[in-house]
């Protein structure tokens, strides 16, 4: 099965009951939320609809067909960002996925480093999501020249906080080992001129 969209749904779709956490360039959290995502499939086109809890508010992504800025592996992981980035800002999403459970980031990167990351925890089939009993204050690891954030043991979040300039190749992964015991990982690659390469099984 290698077509992006059918895997993607396979492995994605659901009601994802989650808790968003928010940490800040240092890796510490500063604050969490409750959220629930629903991913659907109606007349061809694919709907997520993610929903604060705290204050109601929605937000809405609708496509037919995955995005060419979307990449998606064999298990149901998935990245999203730009096509392009340079020093001056730009966000990355992904996600991994083992059964009911999933691990997901938001990296916001700013001008040269890294603003933000926010880790979510998630769960589908009725069941409430597990994220770590107290505020996170992430392990940090060197992983060559960028860094490996541990927010919860068995999860890896590999980020570039160098002072980025242009020509740096960049990277954003997440790497997670699961309740099945397999490592899920994806991994978002920009060239030395800053475009997007293909999504590729290596770890970092």
């Amino acid at each position: 099965m290698n077509d992006p969209r059918t895997v993607l749904l396979l492995h994605n779709q659901g009601l994802w009951q989650g808790c968003f956490m928010r940490l800040n360039s240092s890796g510490i959290e500063e604050d969490r939320f409750l959220t629930s995502l629903e991913v659907q499939e109606r007349d061809g086109v694919i709907e997520s609809c993610l929903t604060y809890k705290r204050t109601g508010q929605q937000r809405l992504m609708n496509f037919e067909t995955v995005p060419f800025t979307m990449q998606v592996n064999g298990r149901g992981g998935w990245s999203l960002g730009p096509s392009c980035v340079s020093p001056f800002g730009w966000v990355g999403e992904l996600s991994v996925v083992s059964g009911i459970e999933r691990r997901r980031i938001v990296a916001r990167y700013g001008h040269h480093s890294v603003d933000q990351v926010f880790y979510i925890v998630e769960t589908k089939s009725g069941s409430e999501p597990s994220p770590p009993s107290q505020p996170i204050q992430c392990e940090t690891n060197p992983c060559g020249d960028r860094v490996v954030w541990q927010p919860e043991p068995g999860v890896e979040v590999l980020l570039d906080t160098r002072d980025r300039q242009m020509s740096d190749f960049t990277v954003c992964g997440l790497r997670w080992l699961g309740s099945n015991g397999e490592h899920q990982q994806i991994v978002r690659r920009y060239d030395t001129t800053g475009h997007l390469e293909s999504l590729s099984d290596v770890w970092p």
